[in-house]
């Protein structure tokens, strides 16, 4: 299944630049370029990045089993790479220090414990893992303009809208009720839709602007 977040407003927002200037070494791990702001990113065609997709209330008896992969979560010109992803409750991501930077992780969750703990070289790499589904919010407490979110759920049937507004979930045939969730806006309507054996559904979901 297809999903792509589209944008309800009639303009984009602008982005704004962020102003790095407190660590020298951060405008160096970027070329000198400027970085803007990447909480809410609307393409020229009205879709939206970095919005979380997922089956709502999925119930099974069956127990997943968590991707063998490590997910990834780096740290490259003092902004985390990706900005919003999804894993699985056991699922390990590898959180990776790109910078010649001291970065802190520090992650907030109300489901399980948080960790904080510091990155202070390049190259420096170390796993976390989530217990209780949930998304959580990662803060580097050295450089205030970073952050992140990460889906954590109990089930596989879930992914982030990508640079082009869209994300693709593999489901079995059946109904199901798709919910969506962005950093700035919370929850978003849900979508219902049956699936169907050998046919390829694509739905929208809606962003308020």
């Amino acid at each position: 299944m297809k999903i792509t977040a589209r944008y309800l407003g009639t303009t984009r927002p602008n982005r704004v630049v962020l102003n790095m200037a407190a660590d020298p070494k951060c405008a160096e791990g970027n070329n000198g370029k400027k970085v803007g702001n990447v909480n809410l990113l609307v393409n020229k065609d009205m879709t939206v990045r970095n919005v979380i997709c997922f089956v709502k209330d999925f119930a099974t008896d069956k127990d997943f089993t968590p991707p063998a992969d490590k997910a990834l979560l780096n740290q490259r010109g003092c902004m985390y790479d990706p900005h919003v992803q999804t894993v699985m409750i056991d699922q390990a991501i590898t959180v990776r220090n790109s910078d010649s930077t001291l970065h802190n992780i520090h992650t907030f969750a109300e489901k399980q414990r948080s960790e904080n703990f510091a990155q202070p070289m390049k190259g420096d790499e170390r796993d976390i893992v989530f217990k209780r589904a949930e998304i959580v919010k990662i803060k580097c407490d050295v450089h205030p303009w970073m952050s992140a979110f990460i889906g954590v759920f109990d089930h596989p049937y879930h992914a982030a809208t990508g640079d082009d507004g869209s994300c693709i979930i593999e489901l079995p045939a059946g109904d199901y009720e798709i919910g969506g969730w962005h950093e700035d806006l919370g929850d978003l309507d849900p979508v219902t839709v049956t699936i169907k054996a050998g046919e390829v559904s694509e739905i929208d979901l809606e962003v308020p602007g």
